[in-house]
């Protein structure tokens, strides 16, 4: 007979599956199969099942709200467990670490498991499931695989596993593969484990975010202070440079009336003075001196300058004022 076999024969896990109907027990015990699909969750009372002496959580914290949670919500989803015999078959050193007088262990749902006891509940939904490891090393991958995938685990417990699984698989490609991740995604949060120890403080506390300190634990020691400063400073200046007003548009004269009868020298000149006064209104003293400058640079020179300002340029040679100025403004409003 088979472990499982030997399990749903046990007394207590008949009893877990008690509230099926007479029916149903009779058509699944001459089919070998549920009618149903899959079974509903079961139930078994919180002290036949150990907490995981192994489990990646080094501090289960304060289970204070989550107990209420479940008392009065009730429970979501079902922890996942091992059989006992199961447990020491792959951790035959960790017997006298768990609870006694348990039958089964928890692997994924520690934390839940402790808070239902604080609670005072007397029963918890679970998944047996004997196939989540034959070894410790397997067995702590699928509790932390569970907590990676919930995002359950605090940052510095995360890394600590990381580093055990990256000793079982060799390299972080390897371990990235296993766990479907990056190799990035599993470089950085290794990089913790390389913080000074009252960067680690600041972690927990939660006065420095992960998200920054990942950027910083490659970093040597004595280096990483400033370089988590640099950091937020530019975190901080971010939004600023974003919202930087850009200069403003610089609306094109009206042209002259059709009436008015003006020379093309006289009219470039009437657009360019147009064109620096509507600028001049709306550009601070340094938008202003840049303006300036850009003219000249455009421009073939002062003598280029003089000579375009009195419209002594020849009509095919005219570098002028207006179409020089007409340039500065269209730059301008494209916001270079």
């Amino acid at each position: 007979m088979s472990k499982a076999d030997t399990l749903r024969a046990s007394a207590s896990f008949g009893q877990a599956r008690g509230g099926i109907s007479a029916r149903r027990a009779a058509i699944e015990a001459a089919a070998a199969a549920p009618t149903d699909g899959a079974p509903p969750p079961l139930k078994l009372p919180v002290d036949v099942i150990s907490l995981n002496p192994a489990n990646p959580r080094e501090e289960l914290g304060d289970l204070t709200d989550l107990g209420a949670s479940l008392r009065d919500h009730g429970q979501k989803t079902a922890i996942s467990i091992m059989s006992r015999f199961a447990y020491l078959e792959g951790n035959p050193d960790r017997k006298n670490d768990l609870e006694e007088g348990a039958k089964y262990v928890v692997i994924d749902g520690n934390t839940r498991l402790a808070a239902a006891r604080e609670a005072g509940l007397t029963e918890i939904k679970v998944m047996l499931d004997d196939e989540l490891g034959s070894n410790p090393d397997e067995i702590l991958e699928s509790a932390f695989v569970a907590n990676v995938h919930r995002q359950d685990l605090d940052p510095l417990d995360e890394a600590k596993v990381l580093q055990q699984l990256l000793a079982i698989h060799k390299t972080q490609d390897a371990l990235a593969a296993r766990l479907h991740r990056s190799q990035g995604w599993v470089s950085q949060r290794l990089a913790l484990l390389g913080l000074t120890p009252e960067l680690k403080e600041k972690l927990q506390s939660g006065e420095e975010s992960a998200a920054l300190l990942r950027r910083v634990g490659k970093k040597k020691p004595e280096e990483q202070e400033e370089h988590l400063r640099q950091l937020k400073t530019k975190k901080q200046e971010a939004p600023r440079r974003k919202a930087a007003p850009k200069p403003p548009a610089i609306p094109a004269p009206a042209p002259p009336a059709q009436s008015e009868k003006v020379s093309p020298s006289a009219q470039s000149r009437q657009q360019g003075e147009a064109l620096m006064d509507a600028a001049f209104a709306q550009l601070n003293d340094e938008q202003r001196s840049a303006f300036i400058l850009r003219y000249f640079q455009l421009s073939a020179g002062v003598e280029a300058v003089t000579a375009d300002m009195r419209g002594d340029l020849p009509a095919d040679a005219r570098n002028s004022l207006a179409d020089i100025l007409q340039q500065i403004a269209t730059g301008l409003r494209a916001g270079e």
